[in-house]
């Protein structure tokens, strides 16, 4: 990717200032407006401004000078971030929150805990795949999803990723205290998890790097983008930047989501690790949002929307790290990425609710299914295929026996077929048995059954 052009420097853009009359602004206040609603960086002006002869140079004067009045600086150790609460971004702040405590309303949207689990783990097995992709996992999601629902040992590399992204997901949802404290061991114990059996060096999993032999280098062309700082100083970084988690600024105030995006940033600045930052900034960012109880973030796979605008999560970064650590641009980023992700769920939520409602109108007409099992029948009449106990387990973050048993179950009313296959039971569904029921709750049977056998269980 081409990098970005370094903005002019605050000399230059002081001198310029100083030999310009007010009666300058005047003529450029129009274009001046435009380039701070939307947060522009240098880089994009020549071409937002194309067709208009303008001073460049003295619009992005003014832009700076005017970003300065409004900056909200975060100090770390030998580090300053800048960060701008423009009215857009105070706008979609207030939409999240809106849409997460009122019309987005889960417990509406989610009658039962089977429903909910069902939803957080497809969610969560999503992220994993999502994030180790961004870093260069080559698995397909299908399948990806069905190794971790079928609870398989993963083959590659790749799969090794998804698999430690997806525990370490769990880990965090299930150890997460509300107003927990980020500390040094809580990001080593992350990022160990999150990189077991996949760096280079076993001895790098959980560990600082200790030489300044790691830069981060764009996929494409494989030229040098970013040099972090100085190994030395990664300790009382971090150390800046668990304190900074852990209180809240005395000047002013910082939404909790600005607060997990820009951990995210620092974790990417710094690049504390010999590999594995991506995965464990995108981790923390998660972290960070369930302890200030953002619980409804677990079912929102943030990463699939970066992993669909990857050149743009990189500038990103490279924009603020260029503008003198702005991290206005990266917080742009993500809120766009956060907002559709979250607009992703509510149409699968939508997409979904007919089912949901012939699943509970199959517990109605047979009393003796449960949300699970009634679930199964009516996925595979969907998908030709068998289903084992550790899928079943995955698929509904359930035990193994209780999996075992809504299987069982099935079988002894006649549901699914019971086989062996290796050491361990298949189930497969017995279709005349529920071509009845099938069409009673109005759902078609597969089109093309042997299309279908490739497919994994539906999200």
């Amino acid at each position: 990717m081409r990098l970005p052009e370094k903005p002019p420097d605050d000399e230059e853009t002081h001198k310029l200032l100083g030999q310009n009359d007010i009666n300058s602004i005047e003529e450029l206040r129009p274009y001046l407006n435009i380039v701070n609603s939307k947060y522009l960086h240098w880089d994009e002006l020549p071409m937002r401004f194309k067709d208009i002869k303008l001073n460049l140079k003295l619009l992005w004067s003014y832009a700076k000078l005017v970003r300065e009045f409004n900056n909200r600086p975060i100090r770390l150790d030998g580090l300053i971030l800048r960060y701008v609460q423009t009215p857009q971004i105070e706008k979609a702040l207030h939409g999240l929150d809106m849409r997460v405590g009122g019309k987005f309303d889960l417990e509406s949207q989610m009658p039962s805990v089977d429903l909910k689990r069902k939803y957080l783990v497809n969610s969560l097995m999503e992220e994993a795949i999502a994030s180790s992709q961004l870093e260069g996992a080559v698995t397909t999601r299908v399948v990806a999803k069905q190794m971790l629902r079928e609870n398989r040992k993963p083959q590659t590399h790749s799969e090794q990723m998804i698999l430690n992204n997806y525990i370490t997901m769990m880990y965090i949802k299930e150890n997460t205290q509300p107003n927990q404290s980020l500390t040094l061991e809580l990001i080593k114990e992350i990022h160990k998890r999150i990189t077991k059996n996949t760096l280079e060096k076993k001895e790098y999993e959980g560990a600082f790097r200790t030489d300044n032999e790691v830069k981060v280098f764009s996929r494409d062309e494989g030229q040098i983008i970013y040099e972090p700082p100085d190994y030395s100083s990664i300790n009382k970084l971090l150390e800046q930047v668990c304190g900074f988690a852990n209180t809240e600024p005395t000047e002013f105030y910082l939404h909790p989501i600005i607060k997990a995006i820009v951990l995210h940033y620092t974790i990417g600045y710094i690049h504390p690790f010999n590999d594995g930052n991506g995965r464990t900034a995108r981790a923390l960012f998660y972290w960070h949002l369930i302890s200030q109880r953002y619980n409804w973030l677990e079912y929102v796979a943030v990463s699939t929307a970066i992993k669909n605008a990857p050149s743009k999560y990189t500038r990103a970064y490279l924009y603020s790290e260029t503008d003198n650590n702005d991290i206005t641009y990266f917080v742009k980023f993500n809120l766009r990425q956060l907002d559709i992700a979250l607009k992703s769920f509510e149409k699968y939520i939508e997409k979904t609710r007919s089912e949901n409602k012939n699943i509970f109108e199959a517990i109605k007409n047979n009393p003796t299914l449960n949300f699970r099992q009634a679930d199964v029948i009516i996925t595979l009449s969907k998908n030709d295929r068998p289903i084992t106990v550790n899928e079943m387990r995955e698929r509904y973050d359930i035990t193994y026996q209780t999996a075992r048993t809504d299987l069982l179950g099935l079988a002894k009313l006649g549901y699914l077929h019971k086989h062996t296959r290796g050491k361990q039971f298949i189930f497969l569904l017995d279709k005349d048995k529920c071509m009845s029921t099938m069409s009673i709750l109005e759902v078609k049977p597969p089109i093309n059954p042997q299309r279908e056998k490739a497919t994994s269980l539906s999200t």
